[in-house]
């Protein structure tokens, strides 16, 4: 049957987004035009795309509920634009809580639960042949006024059966450096109270890790180099050397295959671990192969913060994991939640004196942001059997155990702005150009002085910032503190947007942003 309507899928897309671009190669395979389209705020080139391709399906990427809003707003746009397709979306959230998440947008007529690539296939392919929906296993859809639930799909235990996902090269090419996103494996062994990924895949059918061949896996990685000449991997498997001494074993048979191929010399590395799987053992042979950034998952430096998360691992081995990572050249970054549900002053003071034993002398730039309730987590189950759970526009939220941390964090808020939040703000900016200063003085394309230079900076950001944090802090915490017009937080919050100006204006006048950023990702 010819077809001459096309799916079109929306997601952000800061970095390849790969779960669409694997639903798009399915899509592809099966003998669907399939377009994807960048989600942005100013949704009007958005609409504008979709309403150009007159699809049959626009299926939206929300990984989670605080992206509800923005999608919700851009559903309505498109059917206010005479858009007549079916409208269906995927993600942790959804997948959790469909009738929550349908009832959310009006728009909207169904759920693709859990992994998509089959049951969008079969959803497009029943839309064009007009048959009944109600039978496509994987579904969550309005009927009648009601709600149905279709059968769970058998999942697809082997990643091998699926296509590469969809590369257009326009993502690629549209970088300042070759880059492309990867994904090795699916899953996570770990089961940390504030992360849905297990939940998911549990939910999905897959528990624990799945993962690729590695000799497929270096065939991707192959033609990625030939063919869009890609000079940086970001790996997007949330635990990179997860799942013991397979999960090792599996890592280190990629990194000999991509040797053997001579492809260690031409192509860097991003991963993400744990802080207890960095060691010489098992990074060094990672390292040979191209490794050159880490991504840590800390989360916190206080052991009563770490029990609450169930990271199951110590303060030192973030340390460890640090002294290693540089012993070997390999730059890092990390996640930092310096509030959760249970914070107190003392905690929080932990975690700043933590981040700045941690991020001496500009190592990193210091991150650090407030825990959120994820839909599946444990942590959202907790909250809610403690009748702490806040249901507000911008999605479900929490009180803190003593009202003033409730205060701080809305100063933190203000105070951050320009520093903590937002792809241009001085946190993501100093985060990109260490990574990439570091990628390219291990290649000897800019000199060590250069990258000197950005980790004094950093440190001085990360300084100041500690300072504001603690001075905020010790204020919320005096008796005679009376709300946000203290002339003291007020203060602090110019002190520290002036610093950010100052960062920016440095680097702006060293010129150093133009060696990795294209002047529109750089705040003049």
């Amino acid at each position: 049957m010819s077809r001459t309507r096309s799916v079109v899928l929306v997601g952000f897309e800061d970095q390849e987004n790969l779960g669409l671009r694997y639903l798009a190669s399915a899509l592809n395979r099966a003998g669907h035009e399939v377009r994807i389209v960048r989600y942005q705020k100013d949704i009007r080139p958005v609409v504008e795309a979709v309403c150009r391709e007159n699809p049959c399906v626009v299926g939206f990427s929300v990984i989670y509920e605080y992206l509800m809003n923005p999608f919700a707003a851009l559903a309505k746009a498109l059917k206010e634009a005479g858009v007549a397709a079916h409208f269906t979306m995927g993600g942790h959230y959804p997948s959790f809580e469909p009738e929550a998440a349908l009832n959310s947008i009006p728009e909207m007529d169904s759920v693709v639960r859990f992994e998509g690539e089959e049951t969008l296939v079969e959803l497009t392919e029943a839309l064009d042949n007009r048959t009944s929906l109600k039978n496509i296993p994987g579904l969550a859809l309005r009927h009648s006024g009601k709600m149905i639930y279709s059968a769970e799909r058998a999942p697809c235990k082997n990643l091998d059966d699926l296509p590469n996902p969809l590369r257009d090269g326009a993502f690629i090419k549209n970088s300042p450096v070759p880059v492309a996103s990867i994904l090795g494996s699916r899953g996570c062994p770990r089961n940390c109270s504030f992360c849905s990924v297990r939940a998911f895949y549990q939910a999905n059918g897959t528990p624990g890790r799945r993962l690729r061949k590695p000799s497929n896996v270096v065939d991707e990685i192959e033609t990625l180099h030939r063919q869009y000449g890609i000079e940086t991997l970001l790996w997007q498997d949330d635990d990179f050397l997860g799942g013991g001494v397979r999960g090792v074993r599996w890592a280190h048979e990629i990194a000999s295959e991509t040797i053997n191929r001579d492809l260690h010399k031409q192509i860097s590395w991003k991963i993400s671990c744990r802080s207890d799987e960095v060691s010489k053992e098992n990074i060094k042979p990672l390292v040979h192969a191209g490794l050159s950034h880490v991504y840590l998952g800390v989360e916190s430096g206080d052991a009563d913060d770490l029990e609450h998360l169930d990271k199951r691992l110590s303060v030192d081995s973030h340390f460890k994991a640090r002294d290693t990572l540089m012993k070997h050249g390999v730059s890092f970054d990390f996640g930092f939640m310096l509030l959760q549900p249970w914070s107190t002053f003392r905690s929080i003071r932990s975690n700043i004196n933590f981040l700045r034993k941690f991020c001496s002398g500009g190592l990193a730039v210091a991150p650090f942001c407030k825990m959120l309730p994820y839909a599946g987590t444990a942590v959202r189950e907790r909250l809610k059997e403690e009748g702490r759970l806040i249901f507000n526009p911008e999605g479900i939220d929490y009180h803190f155990l003593d009202e003033r941390i409730d205060l701080y964090y809305g100063w933190l808020l203000a105070a951050f702005a320009y520093r903590n939040f937002g792809d241009r703000g001085t946190l993501a900016v100093l985060r990109h150009l260490l990574f990439e200063a570091s990628r390219q003085v291990r290649r000897g394309e800019i000199s060590q002085d250069i990258f000197l230079r950005l980790r004094q900076l950093t440190a001085r950001s990360n300084t100041v910032a500690f300072e504001v944090l603690e001075a905020g802090l010790d204020r919320m915490e005096e008796a005679s503190f009376r709300g946000f017009g203290d002339p003291v937080l007020k203060s602090l919050i110019d002190l520290q947007h002036s610093q950010d100006e100052q960062i920016f204006s440095e680097l702006n006048h060293a010129r150093i942003s133009r060696l990795f950023l294209s002047p529109d990702e750089f705040r003049a």
